[in-house]
């Protein structure tokens, strides 16, 4: 029977936040530190994007999108840009939200929700990392005057031991 440790099967959740995002068109970004021991790496088990404090958009024309990643190996990387089509560096998952068209509204009322999406990963992938990691997000078209809109990511993750070799591929140093 393999002997047990501290971190084996230790079901974890880090969550961070954009932070008011205060102008269009420019990445906000953070880094998410997982802790990871030593010859351990994260096994991203779920991820969730989660929209906050879009009351203060009810007055644009619904013509916004709102572009958010989870970067893998985000230490060593200088560019924080959210890739379109090509692929610069590793985007774990990434998701957009999206509001178009002009939608009036009857006897002067208006709503709008909070969007949220979960990713769940299957046990079969291996989402791995033996970094930390990066929550990247740009907003455009939206109003940033008055209630800025933030952006929250919620990691759930395991530590599972690896072997010296492949730990090593995973820092890029074999």
């Amino acid at each position: 029977m393999a002997e047990k440790k501290l971190f084996d099967n230790l079901y974890k959740v880090i969550k961070v936040n954009s932070g008011a995002i205060s102008a269009n068109d420019v990445v906000a970004t953070e880094i998410l530190d997982l802790q990871i021991p030593r010859g351990y790496c994260a096994r991203i088990r779920k991820v969730r994007f989660a929209l906050r404090d879009i009351s203060g958009q009810d007055n644009v024309d619904f013509g916004w999108h709102i572009l958010t990643a989870c970067v893998l190996d985000a230490d060593d990387e200088n560019s924080v840009a959210i890739p379109t089509f090509e692929i610069d560096h590793d985007v774990l998952i990434d998701h957009r939200w999206e509001m178009w068209g002009d939608f009036p509204a009857t006897d002067g009322l208006t709503s709008l929700w909070t969007p949220q999406k979960v990713y769940n990963f299957d046990e079969e992938l291996d989402v791995v990392t033996v970094r930390n990691i990066r929550h990247n997000s740009l907003i455009n078209g939206m109003d940033v005057t008055g209630v800025k809109p933030q952006v929250e990511l919620t990691v759930y993750f395991t530590y599972e031991k690896i072997s010296a070799d492949l730990y090593a591929k995973l820092l890029g140093i074999s």
